[in-house]
Protein backbone atom coordinates (compact mmCIF):
# COMPACT_ATOMS: atom_id res chain seq x y z
CA UNK A 1 0.00 0.00 0.00
CA UNK A 2 1.60 4.01 -1.02
CA UNK A 3 1.33 6.03 1.07
CA UNK A 4 2.24 9.68 0.73
CA UNK A 5 4.34 11.76 3.20
CA UNK A 6 1.75 14.43 3.03
CA UNK A 7 -1.44 11.97 3.47
CA UNK A 8 0.57 9.92 6.43
CA UNK A 9 1.15 14.09 8.81
CA UNK A 10 -2.47 14.23 7.67
CA UNK A 11 -3.23 11.16 9.75
CA UNK A 12 -1.20 11.48 12.34
CA UNK A 13 -2.09 15.22 12.79
CA UNK A 14 -5.66 14.01 13.34
CA UNK A 15 -4.44 11.83 16.25
CA UNK A 16 -5.48 13.68 19.66
CA UNK A 17 -3.03 14.48 22.02
CA UNK A 18 -3.06 12.83 25.61
CA UNK A 19 -4.58 15.64 27.97
CA UNK A 20 -1.73 16.57 30.53
CA UNK A 21 -2.81 16.76 34.31
CA UNK A 22 -2.01 19.87 35.77
CA UNK A 23 1.09 19.62 38.12
CA UNK A 24 0.38 19.61 41.95
CA UNK A 25 3.91 20.62 42.26
CA UNK A 26 6.22 22.41 40.14
CA UNK A 27 9.95 23.19 40.80
CA UNK A 28 11.68 26.28 39.31
CA UNK A 29 15.45 26.71 38.36
CA UNK A 30 17.46 29.00 36.09
CA UNK A 31 20.50 27.17 34.19
CA UNK A 32 23.14 28.68 32.31
CA UNK A 33 22.79 28.61 28.33
CA UNK A 34 26.16 30.29 28.00
CA UNK A 35 27.70 30.62 32.04
CA UNK A 36 27.77 34.39 33.01
CA UNK A 37 26.30 35.63 29.69
CA UNK A 38 22.60 33.81 28.64
CA UNK A 39 20.92 31.81 31.23
CA UNK A 40 17.38 30.01 30.73
CA UNK A 41 14.60 28.56 33.14
CA UNK A 42 13.61 24.66 33.30
CA UNK A 43 10.10 24.78 34.75
CA UNK A 44 9.07 20.62 35.87
CA UNK A 45 6.76 18.49 37.44
CA UNK A 46 8.37 17.78 41.24
CA UNK A 47 6.64 14.76 41.76
CA UNK A 48 7.22 13.19 37.98
CA UNK A 49 10.35 14.54 36.87
CA UNK A 50 8.60 15.92 33.71
CA UNK A 51 10.02 18.89 31.95
CA UNK A 52 7.09 21.12 31.66
CA UNK A 53 8.65 24.39 29.82
CA UNK A 54 11.75 26.06 28.97
CA UNK A 55 12.09 29.12 29.23
CA UNK A 56 14.38 31.48 27.23
CA UNK A 57 15.52 34.09 29.84
CA UNK A 58 14.88 34.25 33.92
CA UNK A 59 12.49 37.11 33.95
CA UNK A 60 9.48 37.40 36.18
CA UNK A 61 7.61 38.30 32.98
CA UNK A 62 8.70 35.47 31.30
CA UNK A 63 7.77 32.58 34.39
CA UNK A 64 4.33 34.61 35.07
CA UNK A 65 2.86 33.64 31.66
CA UNK A 66 4.26 30.18 31.52
CA UNK A 67 2.47 29.65 35.56
CA UNK A 68 -0.85 31.37 34.17
CA UNK A 69 -1.45 28.13 32.19
CA UNK A 70 -1.00 26.25 35.54
CA UNK A 71 -3.41 27.42 37.27
CA UNK A 72 -4.04 24.38 39.30
CA UNK A 73 -0.54 24.43 41.21
CA UNK A 74 -0.46 24.03 44.88
CA UNK A 75 2.94 24.49 45.67
CA UNK A 76 6.06 25.57 43.73
CA UNK A 77 9.96 24.80 44.90
CA UNK A 78 12.28 27.38 43.82
CA UNK A 79 15.83 28.87 44.49
CA UNK A 80 15.83 32.13 46.86
CA UNK A 81 15.19 34.32 43.34
CA UNK A 82 12.95 37.59 44.42
CA UNK A 83 12.58 37.44 40.54
CA UNK A 84 10.53 33.83 40.95
CA UNK A 85 9.07 34.44 43.92
CA UNK A 86 7.41 37.71 42.87
CA UNK A 87 6.42 35.72 39.30
CA UNK A 88 5.18 33.20 41.30
CA UNK A 89 3.25 35.20 43.73
CA UNK A 90 1.01 37.11 40.32
CA UNK A 91 0.88 33.98 38.71
CA UNK A 92 -0.30 31.65 41.20
CA UNK A 93 -1.27 33.47 44.55
CA UNK A 94 -2.51 30.83 46.58
CA UNK A 95 0.40 28.42 46.05
CA UNK A 96 2.88 27.67 48.73
CA UNK A 97 6.25 28.41 47.96
CA UNK A 98 8.85 26.55 49.14
CA UNK A 99 13.06 26.06 48.84
CA UNK A 100 14.92 23.54 46.74
CA UNK A 101 16.67 21.40 48.80
CA UNK A 102 20.33 21.84 46.75
CA UNK A 103 20.02 25.46 48.01
CA UNK A 104 19.19 24.85 50.97
CA UNK A 105 21.59 22.67 51.86
CA UNK A 106 24.00 25.22 50.13
CA UNK A 107 22.95 28.13 52.03
CA UNK A 108 24.18 26.21 55.54
CA UNK A 109 27.25 25.24 54.47
CA UNK A 110 28.04 28.96 53.96
CA UNK A 111 30.35 30.70 56.78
Amino acid sequence: MGLSRHAALRTLLRIALPTRQVPRVIGVDDFALRRRHRYATVVIDAETHERIDVLADRTADTLEVCLREHPGVEIVCRDGSATYAEAIRRALPDAVQVGDRWHLWKNLKRP
